[in-house]
């Protein structure tokens, strides 16, 4: 008996096609789909940043700060951070919990707090209230004037 079986080879034609596929691929598309790969996974559970509006929405501080914006001044820690009141110059220090984004109008500029484009800032392009998200064209950088669709009302915010 022989030892020796038949070997299938590869198509050549098929095999040089996909190698110019593969090829056409720079370093650059690489890096991107790097990017875009991290940024679809670097979602967090903390959002606040300074520099952005917020509004106050617990109870316990009383009617004269429930539903009013404040200015995030500086972080104490990932949850925490002290705010000064819009209309009133005051300083209150607050958790994460007792906050909400807050969503300017179309034009506007924004931050964004959450995923992978999280730090950059952009201008609120459109707003799209069945799906509770926006439209953000980054507006500096190196990704200035991408286009990034169905961001989350929660991972934006209007900037001071």
């Amino acid at each position: 008996t022989t030892l020796f079986r038949s070997v299938k080879r590869k198509d050549p034609s098929r095999d040089s096609a996909q190698a110019k596929e593969k090829k056409k691929k720079s370093a650059l598309d690489e890096i991107m789909e790097m990017e875009e790969q991290k940024k679809k996974s670097t979602r967090t559970d903390y959002w606040l940043q300074p520099g952005i509006i917020v509004k106050v929405v617990t109870k316990k501080l009383g009617d004269k700060y429930h539903k009013k914006k404040a200015i995030v001044m500086e972080m104490i820690d990932k949850y925490t951070v002290i705010v000064k009141m819009m209309d009133s110059d005051k300083k209150l220090k607050l958790e994460q919990s007792h906050l909400e984004t807050v969503i300017p109008a179309p034009g506007k500029t924004v931050r964004i707090l959450n995923g992978g484009y999280r730090g950059n800032e952009g201008i609120l392009d459109s707003i799209n209230e069945k799906s509770f998200s926006a439209t953000v064209i980054i507006d500096s950088g190196p990704l200035k004037g991408r286009k990034l669709e169905g961001i989350p009302y929660e991972d934006i915010s209007k900037l001071a």
